[in-house]
């Protein structure tokens, strides 16, 4: 449903009173000034007895992958934990696997940002996932339990892109339990948003010094005719709805607080919010090629034709809304290791051109994490089928016996990681064809004046 009548959104421009920030890559080598992360994907392939620690034998592997990560001196990493193996019967928790790893991350000397519930990182028993009536006091009773256990963990990411996993479970029918509509989606966020919110609030007293990441998408909407207005507006409101929602800010006067108690939210559950808001340590925000959208009628333009303002300017939008420390919590790009070197390249120096813009208004900038660490897998089917088809977007490569491969890609990451370069000091390459036609790249070339016209081969092995 388009909503009518909202205001327009400028097309093709920025908003009224954006700042838009500009990277100058090349300008200054230096370190840049913060932390690089990285994370090993997880997501639970709902239905299928698998998930993507499994299908890319991080579960078999971890402690060489968590002694290769340690080796190129990272020191935290997002930490899937899988809930849907640990209580694959409901009020039974096998914490064996776990113990395991868990006591490795800590061999290693790393620092996790535990991330419990991955998507759809919900066990198979709870049949409507987000709409299951037992989901938010079996999730509570879960991360009591593996708080209990582990005091030791400090950093929770409470739900993993709470609005992208909702709107994808809730709205348009793609994964558990595939409800489709804003009558269900409406519920459904408002749910994930109160578990949020009692799970910060539990948390909080059970886990000393405990700090909260909250992680979700970082977008921006265009409408590139007169028709696509107002679902261009509508988008722009909804991609900040959760944090509206768990810091308790959608009162009378929100624009969207309407939009959902007309698709079933009573008032009472979004008063709720104001005595119950969440704490939010940092705001961390996922940023890919496809995260700037224009819309015409009918639907998203996937054409090369609209200029995008880039990371550093849209998470400004997110910045001043909120004012919290922020960081950079996924980016990856599907391709060769070309390709990804050079997304990379770009998206450390919008990272730097904001976290020198942030500076005068005393907010920190405090990480970039690529995502994942290793190759992930069944991507390309939205993690709907355990194909263990190959996603080349790692920081390490995977190869077609899943042996893990060590690229110039990785070479460079440590780099960064130790503080011996900045993106100024790092090469670019022509995007491949493929990267071209089916990642959005091209929107952003007008960003990347540095970036050679020239055929340079790079070796795929360190």
């Amino acid at each position: 449903m388009w909503v009518v009548g909202a205001p327009a959104f400028l097309k093709g421009s920025s908003s009224p009173g954006d700042t838009v920030i500009t990277a100058q890559v090349g300008a200054c080598p230096a370190p840049s000034p913060f932390e690089f992360l990285t994370g090993f994907e997880g997501t639970h392939i709902f239905g299928s007895g698998f998930d993507v620690l499994e299908t890319t034998e991080h579960t078999l592997r971890y402690e060489d992958d968590l002694r290769m990560l340690a080796g190129d001196g990272l020191r935290t990493f997002r930490c899937c934990i899988p809930w849907h193996r640990i209580e694959q019967v409901e009020g039974v928790y096998d914490w064996a696997w776990l113990d395991g790893y868990l006591a490795a991350v800590r061999a290693e000397g790393l620092d996790p940002i535990v991330d419990p519930l991955h998507h759809t990182s919900f066990p198979d028993w709870l049949h409507g996932g987000f709409a299951d009536p037992r989901f938010c006091d079996r999730y509570l009773a879960f991360l009591r339990a593996f708080a209990l256990r582990y005091p030791w963990v400090r950093q929770y990411t409470i739900v993993n892109e709470p609005l992208v996993t909702a709107w994808f479970c809730g709205h348009c029918g793609v994964w558990q339990p595939a409800l489709e509509g804003h009558e269900n989606f409406a519920p459904m966020i408002v749910e994930v948003c109160r578990v949020i919110c009692l799970a910060t609030e539990m948390l909080s007293e059970l886990v000393s010094g405990a700090r909260f990441v909250h992680v979700d998408s970082c977008e921006r909407h265009y409408g590139l005719d007169e028709a696509s207005l107002a679902h261009a507006w509508f988008e722009n409101e909804r991609r900040f709805l959760v944090l509206d929602l768990i810091l308790g800010l959608v009162d009378e006067r929100h624009p969207l607080r309407d939009y959902l108690v007309r698709h079933g939210v009573g008032a009472q559950a979004l008063d709720w919010f104001g005595e119950h808001a969440a704490r939010i340590d940092v705001l961390g925000l996922d940023y890919y090629s496809h995260s700037e959208l224009a819309w015409r009628r009918g639907g998203a333009e996937r054409e090369m034709s609209h200029p995008v303002q880039g990371f550093a300017t849209t998470a400004m939008e997110y910045v001043r809304r909120y004012e919290l420390p922020v960081m950079l919590a996924e980016t990856n790009l599907r391709g060769t290791v070309e390709d990804r070197i050079t997304w990379l390249k770009y998206m450390v120096g919008e990272c730097e051109a904001l976290a020198a813009a942030l500076q005068p208004l005393d907010v920190p900038f405090l990480g970039f994490c690529w995502y994942p660490y290793i190759d992930s897998t069944d991507w390309s089917s939205l993690v709907r089928q355990a194909n263990r088809h190959l996603d080349p977007q790692g920081v390490c490569s995977l190869d077609e016996g899943f042996d893990r491969c060590r690229s110039a890609l990785t070479a460079l990451f440590a780099d960064l990681a130790c503080g011996r370069m900045g993106a100024a000091d790092l090469p670019a390459y022509p995007f491949s064809d493929d990267v071209l036609e089916n990642r959005m790249i091209g929107n952003f070339l007008p960003h990347m004046p540095w970036a050679p016209m020239r055929e340079t081969a790079l070796p795929l092995t360190a």
